[in-house]
């Protein structure tokens, strides 16, 4: 499996930032056909070939993903995709890490 990991601070609060994700996974569910549960404040996501969580905390976000063979080539295509979808959603101030 390849792995990515993104975490972005944002002053969006707690409750905010769980709007957000909520939205990124309704995105997530009609574009990628994953299927998305939240338990507390972690958003589980499953689709062919993918697997993650997105943990909202009170000033920050962080996604971790594992991919499987097939998405292996696409790793830095799609962490670049997820970087733009959160400066998106939580505004550009480049402090993604």
């Amino acid at each position: 499996m390849s792995h990515i990991e993104i975490s972005k601070k944002h002053a969006l609060g707690k409750i905010g930032a769980r709007s957000t994700a909520e939205r990124f996974a309704e995105s997530l569910a009609s574009e990628y056909g994953a299927e998305c549960s939240w338990k507390d404040d972690d958003l589980t996501f499953t689709s062919s070939g993918v697997k993650g969580k997105l943990h909202v905390g009170d000033d920050e976000v962080e996604i971790k993903l594992d991919l499987g063979m097939f998405l292996r080539p696409l790793k830095s295509k799609i962490h670049s995709s997820i970087v733009a979808q959160l400066n998106d959603i939580l505004g550009d101030d480049s402090n993604i890490a």
